[in-house]
């Protein structure tokens, strides 16, 4: 709403409908286009579009920008090649995008009970209480933990260019976590990952 009144305050008015496409842009120029509200998606690609960021007015066919609309079919294109985060490959070690096989369960160390604020209040749905307006709710935060001991020795044992190439992490992250110090939770669950593969190879 802010880079739209920059354009024009009186046009600019939040709950209007409109149209904004998801842009694979080609440049570094800031591109965010806005367009009139349509139900006819045969129509869109002859629409008018603004470029909020300098007002600049665009249609995305012929096309007048470096960007292309995302469409459906570029989604699923994309989506066989990535890589799938929640497990592990069958060989233990993280999954990359030719990653194929029975996958293997990724493991989760807990490191704490946190509080997660909720998108709304319930008060506000029994009673119109004002202050449930107020920010109340806790947020998510950066977290880190600390290896084991037990981790600390394996990670001692393993050279660290070998967990460098099984982890994908620095070496000053494999060198805090071999001292104690603590790090991501997911930097952990690969080192862990890493020293089990290990061990069971060795």
């Amino acid at each position: 709403m802010a880079a739209l009144r920059r354009l024009d305050r009186d046009q600019a008015r939040p709950y209007n409908f409109a149209l904004s496409p998801v842009l694979v842009t080609l440049t570094d120029m800031p591109i965010t286009l806005l367009g009139p509200f349509e139900k006819d998606p045969s129509r869109w690609s002859k629409l008018p579009f603004v470029n909020i960021h300098d007002g600049t007015t665009h249609t995305l066919n012929p096309p007048t920008l470096l960007a292309l609309p995302q469409t459906f079919a570029m989604v699923l294109a994309e989506y066989v090649r990535r890589p799938e985060f929640k497990s592990l490959a069958p060989d233990g070690r993280v999954c990359k995008s030719a990653t194929a096989g029975l996958l293997q369960r990724y493991p989760v160390t807990a490191s704490g009970f946190h509080w997660i604020g909720k998108e709304t209040e319930r008060g506000w749905e029994q009673a119109e209480d004002i202050s449930t307006l107020l920010p109340s709710l806790r947020r998510y935060g950066r977290h880190t933990s600390a290896a084991s001991q037990v981790l600390q020795e394996r990670l001692q044992r393993l050279s660290l260019d070998s967990l460098q190439r099984e982890t994908g992490l620095s070496r000053n992250t494999i060198l805090c976590a071999r001292r104690g110090e603590r790090v991501r939770p997911g930097s952990l669950h690969r080192l862990q990952a890493a020293s089990a593969l290990a061990i069971t190879k060795g």
